[in-house]
């Protein structure tokens, strides 16, 4: 299913916002093509909640932000963080110790890749609730979902106000889960119990960890759950869990409960039935599965059926994983799930196993046109039996062309980035520089880009190149590894396509200025008080604007309308990382 954005409206939104950014003389961009929103994984409207109680467990091995983030199983294990330091105040004071709020719970702080902790400074606590129940479900931007990791799990000062019915530490688990990071949600939990004594934000993470591939551990927590709260989705995961264990009379039970209570889900009790009787024929009539049905097919171990379409980041790790459907289906699901974050490199490279190794003289540049999850898997395929460096440039050429910038930014280029680690910085490897120095930027390795850059530049400045440079120089730019002034602009409209090139080109530069230009401070309110907006609701607001599409789904206007506001707000990491991927998204190497 897709949903389109308004272009009407982004781009109405993109222009009232533009006058604030400085950028005279330069043209307005069209609205880029929108692609397809997942649907949520995950019920809009929770369900009732219990009023938290005070105990919490202790902190034990959070979460290391550079670890494979991406809920595929076993291939995800929190690393060792040191405790934020305490802050000492300034001055003469005497003020009683008080125990961490375990409402501000996390795993970061500014120290070990974390926000600043005074991410909530000035916000009232009813909106910052409001603001986290909205972050959208499955993240398709590696940018977007790197800044809602790290919002998520800092260590915070706790926003002015008293709160509603729900905690913040459970809107913030639930969040995890809805953007498929359970890695982050398990880091979360760590720290604190407190989450999982939220309805809505202990279903969000049962869903999330059973189908992303650990049943044991969902299973584990299921008595506790059940004892706790009252739905009757709760008795249903509790016969998911002892069909798995094998103990059918159990779950033909609760079904003869859950009809008695009223229960409605025929598809469901249909599924239980059959599991029960011990049948194993591939399951048929259940084209869309709910996330519990899914569980329910998996834990019977039959096989869904081959046309079954499911969304969400879990759903679709699920899939990728049996390995009796169709190959074509379980890479584009693997993919697909890698996209919105459910599937971290080392999953979507065993998956890739699966493929065949190919005759890398049928991968041809030709062939990248026709871009495939089974195209890009042979790629990854050839590039991994091939023996030479050299021989592996061509590949690597290939599959760069035949990914688009969220697969290169995300789990498909972190694994083209161990391919290419003895690539060496010689003339023999000039023509594959542009795309090694677009592929590190992408990953987040500046350091390791710029001599790969200057490479490119030698090229470029020999007139050999055909163009590359032209389309790499401006995602330097934006990840300030060069300057915008040090290029010939009129050179670069040329290499772009010239006359057709404007429009492109214009686009690009709004971007470049609003990540590098001056930023004016808004102008006082009425009262005289400050416009100014905390930084944690800056950053939800730009993941809110932009929705699951992120970046690719956004006009260029919008883009620098949101990289303003974070750099009016002291996040400049954060908006040097959106508009990288902007910029790269405009300028796909061909």
């Amino acid at each position: 299913m897709t949903v389109s954005a308004d272009p009407c409206r982004r781009g109405a939104r993109g222009a009232l916002r533009l006058a604030g950014l400085g950028l005279v003389g330069l043209l307005s961009a069209p609205v880029l093509a929108q692609s397809g929103a997942p649907v949520p994984l995950f019920p809009q409207t929770p369900p009732a909640t219990m009023e938290p109680a005070p105990q919490d467990a202790p902190a034990a091995d959070p979460a290391n932000p550079g670890a494979d983030l991406a809920p595929d199983a076993t291939d995800v294990a929190p690393g060792a963080v040191t405790a934020p330091p305490a802050r000492s105040p300034s001055g003469v004071m005497v003020e009683e110790l008080r125990a961490p709020d375990p409402e501000m719970a996390g795993t970061l702080d500014a120290e070990n890749g974390g926000l600043p902790a005074d991410l909530w400074a000035g916000l009232p606590r009813p909106e910052l609730e409001a603001l986290l129940a909205g972050i959208p479900a499955g993240l398709t931007s590696p940018a977007m979902r790197d800044i809602a990791h790290r919002l998520l799990l800092t260590v915070a000062d706790p926003p002015p106000g008293d709160g509603a019915a729900r905690s913040l530490v459970a809107l913030r688990l639930e969040a995890l889960a809805r953007i498929g990071d359970l890695a982050g949600a398990d880091a979360l939990l760590d720290r604190t119990s407190r989450p999982l004594e939220d309805e809505a934000a202990a279903q969000a993470w049962v869903e999330l960890q059973y189908l992303a591939g650990t049943p044991e551990t969902a299973c584990h927590r299921m008595p506790d759950l059940l004892g706790r709260f009252n739905h009757p989705v709760w008795q249903k995961w509790q016969m998911v869990c002892q069909i798995g264990a094998g103990n059918p009379d159990l779950a033909l039970l609760g079904i003869d409960l859950l009809r008695e209570q009223g229960e409605k889900d025929d598809i469901f009790f249909r599924l239980a039935e059959a599991a029960s009787s011990g049948q194993t024929a591939p399951v048929k009539g259940v084209a869309a599965p709910t996330p519990i049905q899914l569980a329910m097919i998996l834990a019977s171990g039959r096989v869904p059926q081959a046309d079954v379409k499911v969304e969400g980041p879990g759903p679709l790790a699920a899939l990728s994983r049996v390995e009796a459907l169709p190959l074509p289906l379980r890479l584009a699901a693997g993919e697909r799930a890698a996209a919105l974050g459910g599937l971290n490199p080392t999953g979507l490279d065993r998956l890739y196993e699966a493929v065949t190794a190919p005759d890398p003289k049928g991968l041809t540049l030709a062939a990248a046109r026709k871009a495939s999850p089974l195209l890009r898997a042979q790629f990854l395929r050839a590039l991994k039996a091939e023996p030479s460096p050299a021989g592996r440039a061509g590949l690597f050429k290939g599959a760069m062309l035949a990914t688009s910038t969220g697969q290169q930014g995300g789990a498909y280029g972190k694994l083209l980035l161990d391919q290419i680690a003895d690539f060496r910085l010689t003339v023999g490897f000039a023509s594959v520089a542009p795309l090694v120095a677009r592929l590190h930027i992408l990953q987040g390795q500046e350091d390791s880009a710029r001599a790969w850059l200057g490479l490119a530049q030698e090229d470029f400045n020999a007139a050999k190149d055909e163009g590359a440079f032209a389309r790499l120089w401006p995602v330097a730019a934006a990840a300030g590894l060069v300057k915008e002034a040090s290029f010939d602009q009129g050179r670069w409209v040329r290499e772009l396509g010239g006359d057709n090139a404007r429009d492109l080109a214009d686009q690009v530069l709004i971007i470049l200025s609003a990540v590098d230009g001056v930023v004016e401070p808004l102008p006082p309110h009425a009262d005289g008080s400050p416009a100014t907006k905390p930084k944690g609701a800056v950053l939800l607001d730009a993941l809110a604007l932009l929705g699951p599409e992120g970046p690719a789904g956004a006009t260029a206007m919008d883009i620098a309308a949101i990289v303003t506001d974070l750099r009016r707000a002291g996040l400049d990491p954060a908006a040097r990382r959106l508009a990288v991927e902007m910029v790269a998204h405009l300028l796909r190497p061909v």
